[in-house]
């Protein structure tokens, strides 16, 4: 059987090394299959709950066309989970937010978790992500790099110095047993800082978000369960919309 992951992007800036971050896991799940899909409106990267609104429209429309290319399931490719609730009301396949998703793992992995993330502006949304997750009492801390989304790229050796610096805080300062990095244009970093962090004594999973929430997509869809529809109740597509084109255009389409 063939499971297709759809990874959705939520911003304009492309973005094509995250399939080749995932490539790996098509070694341990020979049945995934992968793909990708960004947005066509929205901000260039996400950085807080400003830019997680803008990009919700285009999330739905990208779902929405994922169910109709017949793809198993949708993760969405930031740790803010912009359009997670809005996604899940709009499609029957499963869509998985990076960051619930990722949360619930580190918080089964150990006693507390720390968030190692981009740039301190970012914890508040963190943190009112574990709390309406229900998982505020097993985070320990919210750290961060100061490395903006655009930049990630630039400086590895940089970037991995200052994950592996905080996720030793986080570890040794604020007591967490459990290091989740807290964006996904940190792929392809978790094995990198989990040796670095082990060579220093400190034997401390760490997750990186997407893998987590594609590999999770993988077990749901070999389950057959996606998400209650009693908690999502799928939305009343016979109202009318004023404007928002991409996500009429797609309604028209499955009609």
């Amino acid at each position: 059987m063939t499971i297709h992951v759809r990874v959705v992007t939520p911003h304009t800036t492309p973005r094509p090394h995250k399939l080749a971050g995932l490539r790996s896991l098509q070694q341990r799940f020979t049945q995934l299959t992968l793909s990708q899909a960004g947005i066509d409106a929205g901000p260039a990267s996400i950085e807080g709950s400003f830019d997680e609104a803008l990009a919700v429209p285009g999330v739905i429309a990208s779902c929405l066309q994922a169910q109709a290319d017949g793809v198993d399931c949708v993760v969405i490719d930031c740790m803010g989970d912009p359009g997670l609730e809005a996604a899940r009301e709009s499609v029957a396949i499963p869509v998985l937010g990076s960051c619930e998703t990722t949360l619930h793992v580190a918080a089964a992995l150990g006693h507390k978790f720390g968030v190692v993330t981009i740039l301190d502006r970012v914890r508040p949304l963190l943190e009112r992500r574990a709390q309406i997750y229900g998982l505020d009492r097993k985070l320990a801390c919210v750290r961060s790099v100061n490395v903006p989304v655009l930049q990630i790229g630039e400086d590895t050796d940089r970037l991995s110095d200052a994950l592996l610096e905080q996720s030793r805080a986080a570890i040794e300062r604020d007591h967490a047993d459990t290091i989740v990095l807290g964006c996904t244009g940190f792929i392809g970093l978790s094995e990198r800082l989990s040796t670095a962090l082990s060579e220093a004594g400190l034997h401390a999973p760490v997750l990186d978000p997407l893998r987590t929430a594609v590999s999770t997509g993988v077990s749901l869809v070999a389950l057959g369960i996606s998400h209650s529809q009693l908690a999502y109740p799928r939305a009343n597509f016979a109202k009318r919309i004023h404007g928002f084109p991409m996500i009429v255009e797609k309604l028209s389409e499955s009609r």
